[in-house]
């Protein structure tokens, strides 16, 4: 568990050209998420800096919302689920699943490897006033370490089959025999691989399709649910 005094947090931050953005994700619940202004800026100056213009994989998705996050929470607002309980969340990047669940009662822990993202994650979670039941964490998927909870959520992180080993290791460690494992997809063409194979290692598996706007487009997000298997 990470905490960053507002020091550290006005330093990380002022790094970034940012803007507040506000998403309805609820009857009545709207959530205020600052974000990077352009993240292709950003990558510009990583390129710039680092001399990454090789290296694709270096996209910073962390600094702004995507469709799935913003489906998943919608998505835990409109579903039918037992009482709230506690969470990690896994590739949390600005927040907002985590700070949704939040509002909804849950205590959550998100996690991700890139600290800026924690931050501000951690700073989404106190200006929408739920710190109290929210915290960050680093966590890389090659090396879970943590203690395992009956609960995980994610979106949109397995675009890439290279990555479905590490985060199956992850559902290993870190999620309960008889937990639940939450994932939005957009549909992207490597994610079947990741459903059959957890489904072959012995998960109940269903989802269900939410049409999400977003940059004036509707893109269908799928939810996934996975129930890991208690032997």
């Amino acid at each position: 568990m990470k905490r960053y005094s507002s020091r550290q947090m006005r330093r990380a931050l002022g790094k970034y050209a940012t803007k507040t953005t506000p998403f309805a994700i609820g009857e009545g619940i709207v959530l205020d998420i600052f974000e990077v202004e352009d993240a292709y800026v950003l990558l510009d100056r990583m390129i710039e800096q680092e001399g990454l213009l090789h290296r694709v994989e270096r996209f910073p998705y962390w600094a702004e919302i995507w469709p799935a996050s913003l489906a998943l929470a919608r998505w835990f607002c409109l579903a039918d689920l037992p009482s709230p309980r506690k969470a990690l969340e896994l590739g949390c990047g600005l927040g907002l699943v985590g700070i949704a669940l939040a509002r909804l009662g849950w205590r959550v822990e998100a996690t991700d490897f890139v600290e800026d993202a924690l931050i501000f994650a951690s700073h989404n979670a106190q200006t929408n006033q739920v710190a109290g039941r929210h915290q960050v964490g680093y966590l890389d998927w090659s090396q879970p370490v943590g203690t395992p909870c009956e609960c995980l959520v994610a979106s949109d992180v397995a675009y890439e089959k290279k990555n479905h080993p590490f985060l199956a290791r992850v559902l290993r460690k870190l999620l309960l025999p008889g937990g639940r494992f939450y994932l939005s997809d957009p549909r992207r063409q490597p994610t079947p691989h990741f459903v059959e194979m957890l489904v072959k290692q012995g998960y109940e598996h269903a989802v269900e399709s939410l049409a999400q706007p977003w940059k004036s487009l509707e893109h269908q997000v799928d939810i996934h649910t996975f129930i890991k298997p208690t032997e």
